[in-house]
């Protein structure tokens, strides 16, 4: 099996490390942080896991701010997901 790794934007990065942080002290961290955590267990068990979005629905602000490209030349079967 082939090994996932899930990353986050930076934006996603901090709030996880602050609710990595927070989850000892807070039950609203603690729960949030739990159930962040078990979807990316998701993701990893289930690279297809979400609901698949049409890629003419990602925002071109996405698109540029992640470096998201679309190449419609390629006829292979990607898919982007929502969590």
């Amino acid at each position: 099996m082939k090994k996932v790794r899930v990353i986050f934007s930076p934006e996603a990065e901090e709030i996880y490390k602050y609710l990595n942080e927070q989850a000892p002290k807070s039950k609203i961290e603690n729960t949030i942080f739990n159930a962040v955590n078990k979807k990316v267990e998701l993701i990893k068990a289930n690279i297809h896991y979400g609901d698949p979005i049409a890629k003419k629905l990602i925002p071109e602000e996405y698109k540029a701010k992640y470096s998201i490209t679309i190449d419609n030349s390629v006829n292979w079967s990607k898919k982007i997901y929502k969590y």
